[in-house]
C-alpha cells in the first residue's frame, strides 16, 4: 500500500491527536470505529431485481433483498472462483454468481451449484474420492460467504461491520423530521474524495462558508460570532450566538420575514453531523450527513435535507412544489464542498512526509471531533474524552 499522510492536530488535553487516515478505514486497525451502523445505500436503490455493490472500510459488499424483502449483505466474493457476487443476479430472494451460477441465500450459504445437476451432489466420484481430491460433495459442504448484519429505517439501509452486532455502541442515527407531514425531506448521495474526519469537520465548519460558498450560502461580513462548544457523551454541540445572521440563496425562501435565526451544529460519533437553522416556531432547514468510509480518502455521504416554510397550507404543498429548486440549490452547494475536499486531498497526498493541523480558537469543535475519533480508533476503552463546555468566538 502506498504511503499516506498521518495527520496530527492539538486538542484541549494538551496532547497531539494523531489522525491516521489509513487506520480509520482498515477493519483490522480501526478499533471501535467499526462498532457502529453505517449507511450502505438508500432503500430505493436496493430493489429485488438486482444486487448492489458497495465498499465499507475497504471491504467489498454485495447487497440484495431476501425472499421477505429484507436487505442482506454478503462479502462480495464467490467461494468458487472468487468472482464478484454483486455482478450477478437475484431471484427468489437469493444471489447468483455471474461466473458459474453458484447460488447463495441471505445467510451466505451456498444452496445450489448448477454444474451438479438435479441431484446436487457429485455423481461418479465416491465420497472418499471427493475428500482425497479436496472436492466438495454437495453445496452445503463448500462453506459460507461471510455475512454482515443489516437494518433498514428512515429510507436507508445500514450495515454493521463490527465482529458482534450485539455490541453495537448505539442504534443507527434517525433522520430528522423523517415522515413528519409538516416537513419536506429528501436525500442526496455524494461521493467525496476525502476521509471521514476531514468531511465531518467540513460539514461542521462555519468560517469556510464565506469563502467556499460565497454568494450561495453566506457572504463575508467581517463580524464576530460568539459560540458555545459543548462536548458531551459522544457528541459535540455548537450553538452560535448571532440571531441576526442570515443565509443567502435559499435563505430568503425559508425566512422571508427576517425572523431571528437559531443556528446549531451537532456532531455524533463516529460519522454523523446535523446542522439546524431555525426561524421561530414555523420555519426551519436541517441538514444531516452520514459519512460511509470507502477508503482513506474516499467516502459516500448520505445527506438528508429537511425544510419547512412559514406557510399555512395543507401539508405544506408549496414546500413540496419547491423541492426541485431546493434539490438544484443543494446540489450546487454540496458540489462546492466536493471541490474543496478535493483540494484538501491534493494537499495531503502531494506533500512529502507527515503533516500536522495547526488550529486556532475557531477550531475547538474540530479538536473535540478529532479527540473522539482518535479515542474510538484506539479501541474506545474507558469513558473517553471528558465532558466540557467552553465559549469561543471567530470572525466571518
Amino acid at each position: 500500500m502506498t504511503d499516506r499522510p498521518r495527520l496530527s492536530s492539538p486538542h484541549d488535553a494538551g496532547q497531539a491527536t494523531r489522525i491516521d487516515l489509513e487506520a480509520e478505514t482498515d477493519l483490522s486497525r480501526c478499533g471501535a470505529l467499526k462498532d457502529f451502523w453505517y449507511v450502505a445505500c438508500l432503500s430505493t436503490e436496493l430493489t429485488p431485481r438486482a444486487p448492489l455493490s458497495r465498499t465499507l472500510f475497504g471491504t467489498p459488499l454485495a447487497l440484495f433483498r431476501d425472499s421477505s424483502g429484507k436487505p442482506a449483505a454478503l462479502f462480495d466474493r464467490c467461494l468458487h472462483r472468487n468472482a464478484r457476487l454483486s455482478a450477478g443476479d437475484t431471484f427468489d430472494g437469493k444471489l447468483g454468481c455471474p461466473y458459474h451460477g453458484w447460488v447463495y441465500d441471505e445467510a451466505g450459504a451456498c444452496v445450489e451449484i448448477p454444474s451438479l445437476g438435479p441431484s446436487q451432489r457429485g455423481a461418479l466420484l465416491s465420497e472418499d474420492g471427493h475428500a482425497r481430491a479436496g472436492l466438495s460433495l454437495r453445496p452445503c459442504d463448500v462453506g459460507k460467504v461471510r455475512t454482515f448484519p443489516t437494518l433498514e429505517q428512515d429510507g436507508l439501509v445500514f450495515v454493521f461491520m463490527g465482529d458482534d452486532v450485539t455490541k453495537a455502541r448505539q442504534p443507527p442515527f434517525r433522520v430528522p423530521h423523517w415522515g413528519d407531514p409538516e416537513w419536506t425531506c429528501y436525500f442526496m448521495v455524494t461521493r467525496f474524495p476525502n476521509g471521514v474526519t476531514n468531511l465531518v469537520e467540513n460539514f461542521m465548519d462555519v468560517p469556510h462558508t464565506v469563502f467556499v460558498h460565497k454568494g450561495w450560502f453566506r457572504n463575508r461580513k467581517r463580524t464576530q460570532v460568539p459560540a458555545t462548544v459543548e462536548r458531551k457523551q459522544g457528541s459535540v454541540l455548537v450553538t452560535y450566538e448571532q440571531e441576526n445572521d442570515q443565509l443567502t440563496g435559499a435563505g430568503f425562501l425559508l425566512n422571508p420575514t427576517g425572523e431571528p435565526m437559531v443556528h446549531t451544529d451537532h456532531y455524533f460519533v463516529p460519522n454523523v453531523t446535523r446542522v439546524d437553522y431555525l426561524w421561530g416556531q414555523r420555519s426551519g432547514y436541517v441538514i444531516s450527513s452520514q459519512v460511509s468510509p470507502i477508503g482513506p480518502l474516499d467516502s459516500l455521504v448520505y445527506t438528508s435535507i429537511s425544510y419547512r416554510l412559514p406557510l399555512d397550507m395543507p401539508k405544506n404543498l408549496v414546500a413540496r412544489g419547491l423541492r426541485r429548486f431546493m434539490k438544484w440549490y443543494t446540489t450546487q452547494v454540496i458540489g462546492q464542498d466536493v471541490d474543496i475536499m478535493r483540494v484538501q486531498n491534493e494537499g495531503l497526498t502531494r506533500a512529502p512526509g507527515g503533516l500536522e493541523f495547526k488550529s486556532t480558537e475557531a477550531d475547538l469543535l474540530h479538536a473535540d471531533i478529532e479527540a473522539y475519533r482518535a479515542w474510538l480508533r484506539d479501541g474506545g476503552l474507558g469513558e473517553g474524552p471528558e465532558d466540557a463546555k467552553r465559549r469561543i468566538s471567530f470572525w466571518i
